[in-house]
C-alpha cells in the first residue's frame, strides 16, 4: 500500500464532519470501527484491503508482536533492576544475607492467601491509575479516592448499618465524587491535574479525620485514634462476603479480576476507548475529528474515582481493617498503584499480574522482619527502585521501536542518496 493511501485512510474520519459546520455529525460505533485510524489504535485489521493486504496483515501482525515482545521485556528489566538492588543493599550485613534471601522468598510463597488479601484493593486502585493514564491524565489523586470512599463504608456500615453492597455503591459515588473534582479542574481551567490531585487528597484526609471523630457509632472507644472494626459489630450483613475464615480469600480479588478483563474490552475494543486513547495520544487532534476531550477528560477520571473507591470500600468492609487517624500522611495503597500500572505500561491485564508480583514483594518482605539487621522496609525499597525503574521501560520502548526504525530508516535514506550521487 503506498503512503498517500494510509495518510487518506488516516484522515478519514474528519470526511465525517463535511455538511454543516455548525452542527457536524457524530461517528456511530460501526463507523468508528470501521475507520482505519480505529482498526489500527485497537491492533486490529490492517488499512486497507487490496492486493497488498496480505503483507500489510504480516507486516502489522509482526509489529503487534514486536511491540508487545518489547513492552513485556522492558518490564522485566526493570523488575530485575529492582530486585538486584534491593538484594545489593543487603549486602550491609553480609552474614545474614543468605538466610535474608530465603526468608524473604519462603515467608511469600508460604503466605500465598495473604498476597492475594493484599492484591485485591490494590489492584483496583492500579486499573483507576491506568485507566486515567490511557486518556494521557496522571491519577495521583487515587489514594484521596480510596481514603473518602473507605471512610464512607465504614460509615454505611457503622452508623446506617446497610448492606455491603449498597455501603460499596455509596462509597464508589463518593470516589467519583471526589475523582471528579481534578477531572473537572483539567477540562475546563487546564490546571494539572498532580497539582489538584495532591491538593485533594490532603482535603480528604482531613475530612476523613473530621468524620471519624463526629459521627456516632465510629470512633473506637477502648483507641480514639481508630475507627470499631466491622467485626465487632455482630452483623454480617453489612460485611464483604469471604471464602475462607481469615478473610484472606474474599470477593475483592473476584471484582478486581473480572474488572481487569472488562476494561481491557472497554479500552481496547470499544469506541469509547477509542476516544479515550485518542484524547491521550494527542487532545488537539482529537477535538479536531470531533471527539469532545473535556467529556472525556472528565469521564476518564470519574471512571477512575469509581474503582479506587471501589477498592477502599472492599478493603474496609472486610471486617478486620480500622481506619487511623492520621495528620501527616495520605493512605499509600493509592501511592503503591502507580508503580503497578506504570511497569505494566497501562495495559488491564497487565496490570493483573504485575499487582500479584508487587503484592508478593510486600508480604515477602514481612519474612526479612527479625534477621539479622533486616526489616520489612526492604520491600518497600525494592518496589521504589522497581518505580524508578519502570521510567525507563519507556525509554526502551522508544529506543526499539520508534528510535530503532528511525534510525534504520535514515541510514537507508544516506545510503540512497550516496548511490545516487555515485
Amino acid at each position: 500500500m503506498k503512503a498517500t493511501d494510509i495518510n487518506a485512510a488516516l484522515n478519514a474520519p474528519l470526511s465525517y464532519l463535511d455538511g454543516n459546520p455548525k452542527k457536524p455529525r457524530k461517528l456511530n460505533k460501526w463507523e468508528y470501527r470501521n475507520l482505519a485510524a480505529y482498526r489500527l489504535l485497537t491492533s486490529s485489521l490492517p488499512v486497507g484491503e487490496n492486493e497488498n493486504s496480505l503483507s500489510e496483515r504480516k507486516a502489522h501482525r509482526r509489529f503487534f508482536i514486536k511491540s508487545m515482545g518489547i513492552t513485556i521485556l522492558s518490564s522485566i528489566l526493570c523488575i530485575a533492576f529492582g530486585l538486584l538492588l534491593g538484594f545489593l543493599l543487603m549486602l550491609m550485613d553480609p552474614s545474614h544475607i543468605g538466610t535474608g534471601i530465603q526468608s524473604f522468598f519462603s515467608y511469600g510463597i508460604n503466605n500465598l492467601p495473604r498476597v492475594i488479601y493484599t492484591a485485591g484493593p490494590l489492584l483496583l486502585c492500579a486499573l483507576s491509575v491506568g485507566f486515567c493514564y490511557k486518556c494521557g491524565l496522571f491519577n495521583i489523586g487515587a489514594p484521596g479516592q480510596y481514603m473518602i470512599a473507605g471512610m464512607v463504608s465504614i460509615i454505611c456500615a457503622l452508623n446506617l448499618h446497610l448492606p455491603w453492597f449498597v455501603s460499596i455503591l455509596i462509597a464508589m459515588a463518593s470516589g467519583a465524587l471526589v475523582g471528579s473534582i481534578p477531572g473537572l479542574l483539567k477540562a475546563y481551567f487546564n490546571i494539572n491535574e498532580v497539582i489538584t490531585s495532591i491538593m485533594v487528597n490532603w482535603i480528604v484526609l482531613f475530612v476523613n479525620n473530621v468524620l471519624l471523630n463526629n459521627v456516632p457509632g465510629v470512633l473506637n472507644e477502648k483507641n480514639p485514634t481508630k475507627s470499631l472494626a466491622l467485626s465487632t459489630v455482630g452483623d454480617p450483613l453489612v460485611m464483604l462476603p469471604s471464602f475462607t475464615s481469615d478473610k484472606y480469600i474474599n470477593l475483592t480479588i473476584v471484582i478486581g479480576i473480572v474488572l481487569a478483563v472488562v476494561l481491557f474490552f472497554v479500552v481496547f475494543k470499544t469506541t469509547f476507548g477509542y476516544r479515550l486513547r485518542a484524547v491521550g495520544f494527542n487532545r488537539d487532534a482529537a477535538r479536531y475529528a470531533g471527539i469532545s476531550s473535556k467529556r472525556n477528560i472528565i469521564l476518564s477520571f470519574v471512571v477512575g474515582g469509581l474503582l479506587a473507591g471501589l477498592g477502599g470500600a472492599c478493603f474496609y468492609l472486610l471486617g478486620n481493617a480500622q481506619y487511623t487517624y492520621n495528620i501527616s500522611s495520605v493512605d499509600q495503597m493509592g501511592f503503591d498503584a502507580i508503580p503497578i500500572a506504570l511497569l505494566a505500561n497501562n495495559n488491564p491485564i497487565g496490570i493483573l499480574f504485575t499487582t500479584f508480583f508487587i503484592s508478593f514483594i510486600k508480604v515477602s518482605g514481612i519474612g526479612l522482619q527479625g534477621v539479622g539487621t533486616y526489616n520489612d522496609k526492604f520491600a518497600e525499597i525494592m518496589i521504589a527502585l522497581i518505580l524508578y525503574g519502570s521510567a525507563f521501560a519507556v525509554l526502551i520502548n522508544t529506543v526499539f521501536l520508534k528510535g530503532g526504525r528511525t534510525l534504520k530508516k535514515g541510514k537507508k535514506e544516506k545510503e540512497g542518496k550516496e548511490n545516487g550521487n555515485a
